[in-house]
């Protein structure tokens, strides 16, 4: 290399953290654009990632992410959903548990039902929208999907907001420069409430968005806790443990006698 150009220290550390990026890259995928399942699998091995670990996430991968998904100011989103899938499955008995554990978590009752061998709870009110939960264990797996949506509690925060702003400001001006001029600023005012309503729902959102994924680490925990082996011990043949407690209890005789 012929440049003899000087690079400072915080510049040189920047080079060398991007060379060993780059560097890294090419050890681990060589001139491909994409790995293969079996090479995934390989180059997690090999970072000390299980494979079970591994397949989790490339099932994961095509799910909806809730980190992903971001609040828009100008539609006002009002529908969050969530997905997950567990190695591990639970019991139509144990399902009464994983019930508690959503009315604890969202505060709330909702409606049950069974449909083929998918679980649901649902929550619906009809001044705010709904909730619903679904699982479906299968072949050793649970598939976790949820959705929350808020569409009418929108639209009610929204319409009051611009009621209100409307109508005070159609009162205040109409007292001060008369009747007319308040119905030209007034509707103005009325779309800036409806404006102003938009940054409430922002911060409901984030509140449905932490709830959502609090319930998610919730449920997670709880159906892996459901379908751990039993700690209790089993005495796996009856006959034996009978014969060696009744060679204790002559035992303990002849010292007596």
């Amino acid at each position: 290399m012929g440049n003899n150009k000087t690079y400072t220290k915080k510049e040189f550390s920047r080079i060398l953290s991007k060379a060993s990026e780059i560097q890294t890259n090419k050890d681990l995928y060589g001139d491909q654009d994409g790995l293969t399942e079996e090479e995934l699998i390989h180059v997690a091995e090999e970072v000390g990632i299980s494979r079970e670990a591994l397949a989790e996430a490339l099932q994961a991968i095509d799910e909806p992410d809730l980190d992903q998904q971001s609040y828009s100011l100008m539609k006002g989103t009002s529908r969050i959903q969530n997905s997950a899938t567990i190695n591990t499955v639970f019991t139509e008995d144990q399902w009464e548990d994983l019930v508690l554990e959503i009315r604890k978590v969202t505060g709330g009752i909702g409606k049950i039902r069974k449909t083929g061998n998918t679980f649901e709870w649902e929550q619906r009110k009809s001044d705010f929208g709904y909730k619903h939960f679904s699982f479906t264990p299968k072949e050793g797996k649970t598939k976790i999907q949820m959705v929350s949506s808020w569409g009418p509690f929108k639209m009610i925060v929204g319409f009051l907001s611009f009621f209100f702003a409307f109508i005070i400001t159609l009162i205040a001006i109409k007292e001060i420069s008369g009747k007319q001029l308040a119905l030209m600023i007034a509707p103005f005012v009325g779309l800036g409430g409806f404006a102003l309503s938009r940054f409430f729902l922002k911060n409901y959102y984030r509140r449905q968005k932490e709830q959502l994924a609090k319930l998610t680490l919730s449920l997670t925990k709880k159906i892996r806790s459901l379908g751990a082996p039993s700690s209790s011990i089993e005495i796996e043949d009856e006959k034996v443990y009978q014969s060696q407690q009744s060679n204790k209890s002559d035992q303990a005789q002849n010292r007596n006698n």
